[in-house]
């Protein structure tokens, strides 16, 4: 797994920051599987997280492969939430497969981020042309 991310996390305060890093742990053990280079993707976006205490709790979650509470993420951009999704949703479907429980965790997320039910719809259904190929080309 090789996602460039478009969110650029070094400029995001450090709860969003710790809050972007816990969804996308979140995102990767929303299928219950973890692959060996989802696993390299987990330790590097843990190392992002500069808190010792946020970063062992981080560590333990997916040790036990329990995925973490997230909580709201403070005050995010508009533009700034919709790349975080955009990212979130481009793991989720890294692995060539969009299960059920990781659009429901696409869904929690918006929900969180303040999207409304019918743009979260359309960000499900992006993650469905991402899948298949076609997203890649329009958005690359």
């Amino acid at each position: 797994m090789d996602i460039d991310f478009k969110t650029k996390i070094s400029e995001l305060n450090p709860r969003v920051r710790d809050w972007f890093v816990t969804a996308l742990v979140a995102m990767i053990l929303a299928d219950g599987n973890i692959d060996r280079a989802e696993v390299d993707f987990l330790v590097k976006a843990t190392s992002l997280v500069k808190e010792e205490t946020s970063k062992d709790r981080l560590k333990k979650f997916i040790q036990f492969k329990t995925i973490p509470p997230l909580g709201a993420p403070g005050s995010v951009e508009r533009k700034t939430a919709m790349t975080m999704i955009i990212d979130l949703i481009r793991v989720a479907v890294a692995d060539k497969d969009f299960a059920a429980t990781e659009k429901e965790m696409i869904r929690k997320i918006g929900q969180s981020l303040a999207f409304a039910p019918d743009e979260i719809d359309k960000l499900v259904m992006y993650g469905f042309e991402l899948m298949s190929g076609e997203g890649q080309a329009a958005h690359a």
